[in-house]
């Protein structure tokens, strides 16, 4: 398709070098669209980056912030800065507006700006449940403020989209009926470039990942534990970066767990490869993990919570093994593919030949494309 002259604006709490899943599934996209699109991203500026720049043929707005809530949740600082870069922004060409998540104050100014350029506005939905901190308190208040920004957006009637069907059914706690699915993906050309065969002494598992009690980082840490005690050819590879990594570091001191800390998609990859059992203990309310695919697609085995579109991927126990959240199964999960290396080897084949065939970001953006021109 020939790029045209119209305009897609991104408006995302955060973006990329910002890690995390929403970013990366945006840039992600991005990559594709701008082939056939102009693209802006809007979002807020969480580490003394440019104001307005453009990265790779992108035009990206980044809106001050106040400094709270440890940048996991971006309030919008409406300064002269502010002002500044808005009235820059309203001067652009607008065709599509495009909000990731309902819940972040972009997403409504990405909102009020579709309704003044009179152009359409979509929503990508990435969560499964309501976002969790871990304290009962807040994240009551939370789900509160939640359900009062999602009414809020509500009333400018946007065309709501998940990156998986579980994500779609927690739309209808809100009353909000999905149009679709853009599935979370993978790069379809990562296995080629990426992939190789292995001759570990080890038999590798491994985390990658935030490093927050809500992904279930603790429960694999204790059933590793439990099971490095039986299997001794074992070592655990654990990569992310979060606020309970060094505490983490100096309770678990097993000479076969190593900690990586923040590493870069090259190394995230290559970890994959040299992967026999990838866990995903997660207890967050996840879209669809990015980790997963990842994994499957450099055919890891994979024990992974039910969570968010995961059961979408892992469709049965040929395929992957879901467990509950807890050390328990997911020690018995464990022991179960330690034992049984020709299911793991089967498992392997048929994750990788599921992702290559259902979850690219080729395919995710042809979806996109197609809906934007069947909403004209």
């Amino acid at each position: 398709m020939k790029k045209n002259n119209e305009t897609i604006a991104f408006f995302n709490g955060f973006y990329i070098p910002h890690l995390g899943g929403v970013e990366r599934y945006t840039s992600k996209i991005v990559e594709e669209l701008k082939n056939h699109y102009n693209i802006i991203i809007i979002t807020t500026n969480d580490n003394n980056y440019n104001d307005i720049e453009v990265v790779d043929s992108v035009k990206i707005y980044r809106l001050p912030t106040y400094k709270l809530f440890k940048n996991r949740y971006p309030i919008l600082k409406k300064s002269n800065k502010y002002n500044n870069i808005l009235k820059s922004l309203n001067k652009e060409n607008i065709d599509y507006v495009i909000c990731n998540t309902r819940f972040y104050q972009t997403s409504l100014l990405g909102a009020k700006i579709a309704k003044n350029k009179k152009c359409r506005l979509y929503f990508i939905e990435h969560a499964s449940n309501h976002v969790s901190i871990g304290n009962r308190i807040l994240d009551k208040m939370g789900a509160v403020y939640e359900h009062y920004l999602t009414n809020k957006i509500k009333k400018y009637n946007p065309k709501f989209y998940g990156v998986s069907k579980r994500c779609n059914e927690w739309l209808k706690h809100f009353n909000i009926k999905a149009s679709g699915v853009f599935y979370n993906s993978i790069d379809d050309e990562a296995y080629n470039e990426y992939y190789h065969d292995t001759n570990n002494k080890k038999i590798i598992i491994s985390y990658i990942g935030r490093i927050i009690p809500e992904k279930g980082i603790i429960n694999l840490l204790e059933a590793y534990k439990e099971i490095s005690k039986k299997f001794k050819n074992l070592e655990l590879v654990v990569a992310g970066d979060g606020p309970i990594l060094e505490s983490l570091k100096k309770e678990y001191k097993l000479k076969s767990i190593r900690f990586l800390g923040k590493i870069d998609y090259d190394e995230v990859m290559k970890l994959c490869v040299n992967t026999d059992i990838f866990v995903h203990p997660s207890m967050y309310p996840e879209g669809l993990p990015t980790s997963i695919l990842e994994a499957g697609i450099m055919k890891c085995a994979i024990i992974a919570t039910d969570k968010g579109g995961t059961k979408e991927v892992i469709i049965n126990d040929d395929y992957g093994l879901i467990v509950s959240e807890n050390k328990a199964d997911l020690v018995n999960k464990l022991t179960y593919l330690l034992n049984n290396p020709d299911i793991v080897k089967s498992m392997k084949k048929n994750i990788h030949n599921r992702i290559m065939k259902e979850f690219t970001w080729k395919q995710t953006a042809k979806n996109v494309i197609k809906e934007l021109k069947g909403n004209e």
